[in-house]
């Protein structure tokens, strides 16, 4: 895939899933009684993990998306075999990506397979299986980097782990970012000091890291069946108190993603931490570096959102930065369009001026990935494009 590519729209959460033989193919031999395996499963397949319960393969890998899916009467599982072939194999991906007229996407484990295996009470399964996978997906976008762009799993095993994990994505198998389900020490909220090691080792490599629906050692990372809008996801939890704690202070280059979540929620959110920050500020609940800063000026600097169906996002663009929204897809989850993505994502910006338009479809994405020709990031006044929400 030599060809330089032109980006103009480019999926910003897209998944894969992982394939039937990955965990045996690359555990290590006395690993592999106990590794997951797929098995058929009530007129499916299933992964099955340890004690735990079956772990379906999601409908829609048969179909794409959600909307072919309810066209299909009695469709309630799907087998290994009946899967679209670019879940699995990057030349069939690109087929996708071309029937879909996407340029390029950003690509996601299968939450739900990941959600089982972090409540494994076996450290040294996980840990393995977090490689196995980070090999993986860094040999499936090996077939096209410029338009497969692999983010690795860290593993939640411990801070060392993670720490360990993060470098070798970064540096060995030139993934693009990350993804994180729990904080590595096993704290419950963002910010602990305990963390700082790992955000340190993510600091280093200067790339993103995405939160997906949730965090948490017991949190589900996989969507809701029922649609919730206007909720704000469990994963906006965790960004407060990266805040307060100071982390976005001690590691300049740390960048989070809020995958899968939409955007429009966040305007009351972050309004709301910023009148209650400046009412409360004098118990020291809250004590930011810049004293002169409010919350939301560092989430809105340091934090990227998703979005899929959220019209509300574009038109308040201002109120969360429009550097900071990135279209998403979902392929080949229930809300994904596929093989008409690209009109959905016209449709969802066509109010929004131009320049704007590009950077939510393609722009926000290439520079947030450093993808070819946009190596060279944001510049700093556009990262801080949004208007104060509050007033002293």
């Amino acid at each position: 895939m030599a060809d330089k590519i032109t980006y103009t729209l480019i999926s910003a959460d897209s998944h894969v899933l992982e394939p039937a033989d990955m965990f045996e193919k690359r555990l290590p031999a006395h690993l592999l009684e106990r590794a997951p395996k797929l098995k058929p499963f009530e007129g499916g397949s299933a992964w099955f993990i340890g004690d735990l319960d079956p772990v379906p393969l999601p409908p829609t890998a048969r179909t794409g998306s959600g909307y072919r899916l309810s066209n299909m009467a009695g469709v309630d599982a799907v087998a290994y075999e009946d899967v679209l072939p670019a879940l699995i194999d990057p030349a069939e991906r690109i087929k996708a990506q071309e029937a879909d007229s996407v340029d390029a996407e950003v690509l996601y484990p299968t939450p739900s397979l990941w959600d089982a295996i972090k409540l494994l009470d076996d450290a040294e399964l996980q840990l393995a299986c977090v490689k196995a996978y980070n090999d993986w997906i860094a040999e499936f976008c090996a077939y096209a980097p410029d338009r497969l762009i692999g983010i690795g799993k860290v593993p939640t095993t411990s801070v060392e782990d993670a720490c360990a994990e993060v470098l070798r994505c970064a540096n060995e198998l030139k993934l693009r970012g990350f993804v994180l389900d729990c904080f590595p020490s096993g704290a419950k909220v963002g910010g602990n000091p305990a963390d700082d090691p790992f955000w340190e080792a993510v600091n280093e490599t200067g790339l993103p890291v995405s939160l997906h629906i949730a965090v948490g050692p017991t949190a589900n990372t996989m969507p809701e069946s029922g649609p919730t809008p206007g909720m704000r996801p469990q994963m906006a939890e965790a960004v407060l108190p990266m805040v307060a704690s100071g982390l976005f202070d001690r590691f300049p280059n740390v960048r989070v993603v809020l995958a899968h979540g939409d955007a429009g929620w966040a305007m009351h959110w972050l309004e709301f931490n910023d009148m209650y920050y400046l009412r409360h500020r004098h118990l020291n609940a809250y004590t930011l570096k810049d004293e002169n800063a409010l919350p939301s000026e560092y989430i809105r600097s340091r934090v990227w959102f998703t979005f899929h169906h959220d019209q509300t996002a574009v038109k308040n663009r201002h109120n969360i930065g429009p550097a900071h929204l990135m279209w998403a897809s979902h392929f080949p989850y229930d809300d994904s369009n596929w093989p008409d993505n690209r009109q959905q994502a016209t449709r969802v910006t066509a109010e929004a001026p131009a320049g704007a338009r590009d950077g939510f479809l393609a722009a926000n994405v290439a520079r947030l990935y450093g993808l070819p020709g946009y190596e060279a990031g944001f510049e700093d006044a556009a990262l801080k494009e949004f208007v104060p929400l509050v007033h002293y």
